[in-house]
């Protein structure tokens, strides 16, 4: 991760650890409060931290995209994907998706009309920020229990499967994942990864009742697959444009995106298969 603090070198240090994984702790500490909160109270307080972090996606996606100095694009899809997401709850789903394809259709137009020199993939960060975001309001279900359990399964196993794949690289190393998108990612990395979410996943399913703590390991395993995917396909993005983060905004991790690109997927395909199956994965 590229260095953000005035000139610091990387190795420097903040209380004993890295600089970099220090500001990654301390950013976490600040943040994570007032997100867990959010996330118990549901409704309307859920949506709007989702609909802020749909227009900040937006928001990074445009800016890493566009090629010239014109924001009148990133502000017009930050600010649709915000207003999309904050009402998604007084909307039919036909009538949402409607606003999807329209939202997305009106920045392909305001990319072209102010001659941005790469409209397809402007027009690509707009679905991108806000199908998971309105995923994630579905799954929380208001303020059902039920939703809160799963969402916070979830949660716990992308950074479950972070942690896991973060000790496994650094201390077995090994054959690269895929180094010519992420250089740093192993195999062993991505199976202590599956390991972790296994065991997190196995651990919930003990702790909730009626839930299968088998059935919640296997899935586990898989979502740490799911969440490994969703942070290639963002380093994929980031070295199309020749970029090292997406943003600044969460010292020692970058931008939004950097941070949520396991969920993004890991949230967006549970929804699918949610929606599919009419089931939560906590009851099989």
């Amino acid at each position: 991760m590229a260095d953000s603090g005035g000139g610091l070198p990387e190795r420097a240090k903040i209380a004993g650890l890295p600089r970099n994984l220090a500001l990654r702790i301390l950013s976490t500490l600040v943040i994570l409060p007032p997100v867990i909160a959010l996330l118990v109270l549901g409704g309307w307080y859920f949506a709007a931290l989702v609909a802020l972090l749909a227009g900040c996606m937006a928001w990074e996606w445009s800016r890493i995209v566009d090629g010239s100095d014109d924001r009148r694009v990133a502000q017009l899809a930050a600010g649709a994907a915000v207003a999309v997401v904050a009402i998604s709850g007084l909307l039919e789903p036909m009538f949402l998706l409607g606003l999807l394809v329209g939202g997305t259709v009106i920045v392909l137009a305001a990319a072209i009309v102010t001659r941005n020199p790469r409209p397809v993939w402007m027009m690509g960060g707009f679905p991108v920020a806000i199908v998971p975001c309105l995923a994630a309001i579905f799954l929380r279900d208001g303020e059902a229990l039920e939703g809160l359990l799963l969402l916070f399964w979830l949660v716990v196993s992308v950074v479950a499967t972070d942690i896991g794949a973060y000790v496994a690289g650094r201390t077995i190393g090994g054959p690269r994942l895929a180094p010519r998108i992420s250089p740093n990612k192993t195999w062993a990395g991505l199976i202590g990864g599956m390991v972790s979410s296994a065991v997190a996943g196995g651990v919930f399913g003990v702790s909730v009742q009626g839930a299968d703590w088998t059935t919640l390991s296997a899935v586990g395993a898989v979502i740490a697959v799911v969440a490994q995917a969703g942070d290639l396909l963002e380093s994929m993005f980031k070295r199309r444009f020749a970029v090292k983060d997406s943003g600044t905004l969460i010292p020692g991790h970058g931008g939004v995106l950097d941070r949520l690109d396991g969920h993004i997927t890991v949230i967006s395909v549970m929804a699918a298969i949610v929606m599919v199956s009419g089931q939560t994965p906590l009851l099989w």
